[in-house]
């Protein structure tokens, strides 16, 4: 799509693949009229994120003629407060409200038409869901573009490397032979990367294998989260009985499967 002179919205979410779109947009040579760029920030995030979107923006102010950014705060602990439940992971109330919602404002008030969007290649299914739950049309039509959905996350992260030379240092946590002795991950696991994405400490959409990595590597992270769950009495993951099995001694709670207290 031919992006010159057009007014477009790059949602940056701390993470690398929508770091790479502006990378992208830069080293295609292309001169929108203006960049718009929305961050939502969580009080969450890793500790360097909010340093890395800095960087981001300082790149795009020194590549683009008009640059304008909107940065939000939030914390996902004070959410789950507000709607008192931690959500299960099919429940998206927590992106819907404190991202989804507030870009789209956002662009609604400044007239964008042109969304970039970093999918990459193995997320066409969810790219696919994510056209489908766009803003309804008779509101506004902010159209979604997929720059880089051709690509992988290794070129993301080439990509990033060439044009902001770092990213947050969450991407270079990989498990290793002392974590699968310990438990935390299973072997085929070793060498690989803990956290695909620099999302919220802990997400409701992390596994067990995850949190333990947080109670390991952010135990700060870990603690307010499990001071949390005891207090609504809610549990992170995809897996009630797991997370109690797993977690329960953390939160002075024993396990609600009669199997795992066995």
């Amino acid at each position: 799509m031919n992006l010159k002179d057009e007014r477009i919205l790059i949602g940056l979410s701390g993470g690398i693949n929508s770091m790479a779109v502006l990378c992208n947009l830069v080293e295609s040579g292309i001169q929108p009229s203006e960049v718009h760029l929305f961050y939502a920030h969580f009080d969450e995030h890793s500790p360097d994120t909010f340093q890395f979107v800095a960087d981001g923006i300082r790149y795009a102010r020194k590549h683009f003629q008009c640059v304008k950014v909107k940065i939000t705060h939030n914390s996902i602990l004070h959410f789950f407060e507000e709607v008192r439940m931690i959500l299960h992971p099919v429940r998206g109330l927590c992106s819907y409200r404190l991202k989804i919602e507030p870009i789209n404002q956002y662009a609604f008030e400044n007239d964008l038409k042109i969304d970039l969007v970093g999918y990459v290649k193995h997320e066409l299914k969810r790219r696919a869901e994510g056209q489908k739950k766009n803003v309804p049309q008779d509101f506004f039509s902010l159209q979604k573009v997929y720059p880089i959905g051709e690509f992988t996350d290794e070129w993301c992260f080439d990509v990033v490397k060439r044009n902001i030379g770092w990213w947050p240092k969450i991407y270079d946590l990989v498990w290793s032979d002392e974590d699968f002795a310990e438990g935390l991950c299973e072997w085929k696991d070793v060498g690989q990367r803990i956290f695909k994405h620099n999302n919220c400490l802990p997400c409701k959409n992390m596994y067990s294998k995850e949190m333990k990595a947080i109670k390991k590597y952010y135990p700060k992270y870990f603690e307010s989260a499990m001071k949390l769950s005891n207090k609504l009495k809610g549990y992170y993951g995809r897996d009630k009985d797991e997370f109690y099995s797993t977690f329960g001694r953390d939160l002075g709670q024993e396990s609600t499967c009669e199997v795992c207290k066995f």
